[in-house]
């Protein structure tokens, strides 16, 4: 006989945040279920302070490569070199240099732009943070509340469900062949002539099976259930 085995994974998402339903949830008391809530509530906190930690830090390092360029350095002899270094800067972070279109080349003029232009790209990087923070924020707050308030009464609705009656006999399916025909029987494939949880299969039809079990026989369709047959 061969044994066919399923399985079934349930996810519960809190977009980007996910966490997972226990598979024994069946089998929580009250108690387990505020302790893995209070648990998946810490989780949440140190995800979305990682990652609010981590937009802060990078939009920091992208700030101060910018603002070395607004600081004069001794070793430079006049605006010409702190223009070029402040250009340099520019060409760094990937920004347009409009200095380059200018008529008047002049040094002063050409770092007046270009510290503009840096300028303007730091308020960039802070109005990013900024929308960046909102955003997880309200991820933040969802999965912290809502999100958690579903896990929740959803633990907890599941942890009073009676467990399901446990059936056996049910036929699934029959490959009917004349010579060598299966019934697929709670999963499990079974030829004629072989047992199943102390119950016998005599002759496999096309609709149905005829099993026997202490001298009592019967015949079973598909998907049909006859619990009292296989106890």
């Amino acid at each position: 006989m061969k044994k066919i085995n399923l399985i079934l994974i349930v996810v519960l998402t809190f977009i980007p945040f996910q966490i997972a339903l226990p598979q024994n949830v069946n089998e929580q008391s009250p108690d387990e279920i505020e302790q893995y809530i209070s648990e998946c509530r810490q989780e949440i906190e140190n995800y979305y302070q990682n990652r609010l930690t981590k937009l802060q830090l990078k939009a920091q390092a992208d700030i101060r490569l910018l603002e070395i360029a607004e600081i004069p350095q001794p070793t430079w002899t006049g605006l010409q070199e702190w223009a070029q270094f402040a250009e340099a800067v520019i060409q760094i972070n990937n920004l347009e240099n409009k200095s380059n279109n200018l008529t008047d080349q002049t040094p002063a003029k050409r770092l007046a732009v270009a510290l503009s232009q840096i300028n303007q790209r730091k308020n960039e990087i802070i109005a990013g943070l900024e929308w960046q923070t909102n955003k997880l924020e309200r991820q933040h707050e969802y999965a912290s509340t809502k999100g958690l308030n579903k896990l929740e009464k959803k633990m907890r609705v599941k942890s009073l469900a009676p467990e399901p009656e446990q059936t056996h006999g049910v036929i699934a399916g029959i490959i009917y062949s004349q010579d060598k025909p299966v019934a697929i029987i709670d999963g499990t494939a079974v030829h004629q002539g072989e047992s199943i949880h102390g119950v016998k299969v005599v002759r496999i039809n096309k609709n149905s099976v005829e099993f026997t079990k202490d001298d009592n026989t019967w015949i079973q369709k598909l998907r049909e259930i006859q619990a009292s047959n296989w106890k």
